[in-house]
């Protein structure tokens, strides 16, 4: 895996936490966010091959340099999918608090 230094993570993490940060912190999250990041980017590169196809089927030239709004597009998917799944999730224990509280007939 590449390093990345660990700085700019730490003073992330600085931002929202007074205490101390182990190294072993900053370390698995700069892990997480290059996974994260890899992903995006094959997602991004997949969206902006399509994104180039519909260009195609339209008689326009392709484009050349992989563009913001490809990202834009595959992270505001998955950001959706987190919203959608949150919300769900927190629908569903209201429904058994609402069914445990005798509030709602099962």
């Amino acid at each position: 895996m590449v390093k990345y230094p660990l700085k700019p993570i730490r003073t992330i993490l600085k931002e929202h936490h007074d205490g101390e940060i182990s190294e072993e912190t900053v370390i698995f999250l700069r892990d997480i966010l290059l996974i994260f990041t890899e992903f995006l980017a094959k997602q991004a590169v997949q969206e902006f091959n399509i994104m180039n196809q519909r260009r195609a089927n339209n008689g326009l030239a392709s484009m050349k340099r992989l563009d913001e709004l490809s990202f834009r597009i595959v992270w505001e998917r998955i950001y959706k999918q987190i919203v959608d799944k949150n919300i769900g999730e927190v629908g569903n224990v209201m429904e058994t608090l609402l069914c445990q509280d005798g509030a709602k007939d099962v």
